[in-house]
């Protein structure tokens, strides 16, 4: 009965099938055919680990969400006048019951909102002021990636000492800017280089000189630093076995490039440039909001304006520092795979980069004929203690970079901007040295970006050739990956393994380069990125500390020492 097919089968009673038969249960076995292979032991049988599948779908993505919150710390401390009504209604005054009595303009301090990330109301009179819109005015933000290099880019050196000036004009590829002091230390006759910015140099390090002095142009580091605290990291000497060539003279000056190894200069010299930064989003996918109850640790500084001391006797409050933290995020993920960095390597590093838009037109004039944009572009040479460097003078056609600049007109006055950057597009950062058998990029110097009072509107009695101002740094970077902390060594016949983006040496006749940390890895020495990871992206936070900075009062220099707490007998 069970060789028979079903359509076949028939059940029947037994009393019915035969004199003497009695009735009883029975069972029918049904056979389930299918016209499929039998299952292969281990093709459906496999135990999923879920630690191990989160890994591979972790190392597999190449999608970045950034998000992260911006410290808005700035000092509002350049005062000024204006004829312009609306302006001049708007200020924080200063000796305003002089400017009642004695008459004359009315002095004060552009208000808070004229800095925030998120501003909180317009200026009667002036453009009208859009809520949805109150994140875009003063500031965009951006996420981009070094690109490429830049080795054409001129810099200066200018160095003030008691009886004159001396100035080194220079392109970045000669590398780092120095001046010289000659003295002694213990007995032994030493020359001191005090360099425009950081050296990257070790003890028992090499310098090989731009110019040749007495017949040569590498010098051994003897020592960092000098009697002073904290500057070895741009402070150096070498011996002096009896130099008499000027060049080694006081207050001469120069250029070098760092040797890490005598016998194999060919391989070990470094090579310097700016780093280029591209955009990869736009100012439409950027979305700034408030931090909620977080502030920064600096007091919110406003005082009434009484109707009677106002230009326009209206009683209001004015808000000359404020204290707001501002959350940001990007509405896109950014994918890396197909993307390069400037030394044609994976990419290892994103940026948060903000720039100044400055929409209500206090700043951002292009001043020279010619110039398409407001902002200047400096490094750390370019800054001194109780003056502004002629670096940054207006018509100096080097300190500007490709922000285009904008304006309109109002009230029969013309307001310039700084517009919004498409994605693609390229702009300065940092200078940088690259040492091929190291394979190591260090940042030597970050780029600041200075923007100034439009001296047609608002007047704060400064030379209008060489203007006060403020300075901030407008680029942050955001770690995704991490080459390791050694260099991996290759054979020359074999290839097969060694990535695209190896050196290879004459010297050692081998190739070199430093592996990428896999997602979530960390070495002994803390080096790595476990960023979040969910949905398919990774999910990097920055903590942006923006620090916008008077010009005669550089800020931008903080120290890391720790000061006990006191304690007394009931601790």
């Amino acid at each position: 009965m069970t060789n028979k097919k079903s359509s076949e089968v028939r059940i029947v009673l037994g009393e019915n099938r035969f004199a003497g038969s009695s009735n009883s249960d029975m069972t029918i076995n049904v056979n389930l055919q299918g016209e499929r292979k039998n299952l292969i032991e281990g093709d459906r049988s496999i135990i999923v680990n879920l630690a191990e599948r989160f890994d591979i779908e972790r190392q597999k993505s190449d999608k970045i969400r950034i998000t992260g919150k911006i410290t808005n710390i700035f000092n509002n401390t350049i005062s000024g006048q204006t004829t312009y009504v609306p302006f001049r209604n708007s200020l924080y005054y200063i000796d305003e019951l002089n400017t009642v009595t004695n008459g004359g303009l009315w002095k004060g301090y552009p208000q808070y909102d004229e800095f925030t990330f998120y501003r909180t109301r317009g200026i009667d009179g002036h453009i009208p002021f859009i809520n949805k819109s109150a994140t875009t005015y003063n500031w965009s933000i951006y996420v981009s990636y070094p690109s490429s290099n830049k080795t054409n880019q001129y810099l200066r050196h200018t160095v003030n000492f008691g009886s004159g000036t001396t100035i080194n004009n220079f392109l970045v590829t000669d590398g780092v800017p120095y001046y010289i002091i000659n003295r002694k230390q213990k007995g032994k006759s030493l020359i001191t280089f005090y360099c425009g910015f950081k050296h990257n140099l070790s003890i028992g390090d090499w310098i090989y000189t731009k110019d040749e002095i007495e017949g040569r142009r590498y010098f051994e580091v003897y020592s960092l630093g000098d009697e002073s605290y904290g500057n070895d990291d741009t402070v150096f000497t070498i011996f002096n076995y009896g130099f008499e060539d000027p060049l080694f003279g006081d207050y001469a000056t120069g250029n070098f490039k760092r040797v890490s190894n005598i016998n194999n200069t060919g391989d070990t010299t470094s090579r310097y440039y700016v780093r280029m930064h591209k955009t990869l989003t736009d100012n439409n996918n950027s979305d700034i909001t408030k931090m909620g109850f977080e502030r920064n640790p600096f007091p919110i500084k406003k005082k009434l304006e009484y109707s009677g001391l106002t230009p326009n006797n209206i009683q209001r409050t004015s808000i000359k520092d404020g204290s707001i933290t501002a959350a940001f995020s990007f509405d896109k993920d950014i994918s890396i795979s197909s993307l390069k960095d400037n030394l044609d390597r994976p990419i290892t590093e994103l940026f948060v980069t903000i720039i100044n838009r400055g929409y209500f037109g206090w700043f951002n004039n292009p001043y020279v004929n010619g110039n398409n944009t407001g902002i200047q572009v400096g490094w750390d040479l370019n800054f001194k203690e109780n003056e502004i460097d002629n670096w940054w003078r207006v018509d100096n056609v080097s300190n500007r970079d490709s922000i285009p600049n904008g304006s309109y007109e109002i009230n029969s006055q013309t307001f310039h901007y700084n517009k919004t950057l498409p994605i693609g597009h390229e702009i300065m950062g940092g200078v940088c040295e690259f040492n091929d058998y190291e394979q190591t990029e260090v940042l030597l110097s970050d780029i600041s970006h200075k923007i100034s009072y439009n001296p047609q509107i608002f007047d704060n009695v400064s030379d209008n050739l060489l203007p006060d101002g403020y300075t901030y740094h407008p680029h942050y970077s955001i770690p995704i990956r991490v080459f390791s902390d050694y260099v991996e060594v290759g054979d020359r016949d074999e290839v097969d393994n060694i990535p695209n983006y190896s050196f290879f040496s004459k010297y050692d006749n081998e190739w070199r380069w430093r592996d990428i940390y896999p997602y979530g890895f960390i070495d002994t020495d803390g080096n790595g990125i476990d960023n979040p990871f969910i949905n398919g992206s990774h999910y990097p936070f920055k903590e942006v500390l923006f620090l916008l900075t008077p010009m005669m009062k550089n800020l931008n220099n903080y120290n890391d020492i720790i000061i006990s707490p006191l304690t007394d007998d009931c601790e």
